[in-house]
């Protein structure tokens, strides 16, 4: 399995990023439906506490480090996962939204 690293991210408006990974794809992750599902998610729904946003230890983690020193981070694979879910559902919505002809 392919161990995914990331290597460039860009705050695109509270709570959604950009993520770009070693191997060149490029997706967008909106965290919104993360945020409030437990208190140790809640600090991300500050937006100036969500710009502390940085690259983990070789890229194999997103993560905020609070004020106490406690953390949040998300593993780089499961975000590739995210990113790439939510290109298939942006395509398949722009798919389902065309009219046929032969409809």
């Amino acid at each position: 399995m392919k161990l995914y690293r990331i290597t460039h991210t860009e705050i695109l408006a509270h709570p959604v990023v950009r993520l770009t990974f070693d191997d060149g794809f490029a997706g967008i992750v909106d965290f919104s439906n993360l945020i409030g599902k437990g208190p140790a998610s809640l600090p991300l729904a500050d937006p100036v506490f969500f710009k502390t946003m940085q690259i983990g230890e070789h890229g194999r983690s997103l993560d905020w480090i609070g004020r106490d020193g406690n953390g949040i981070d998300f593993c780089a694979d499961a975000l590739r996962i995210k990113a790439e879910e939510a290109l298939v559902q942006a395509r398949a919505l722009k798919y389902a939204s065309r009219s046929f002809a032969a409809e």
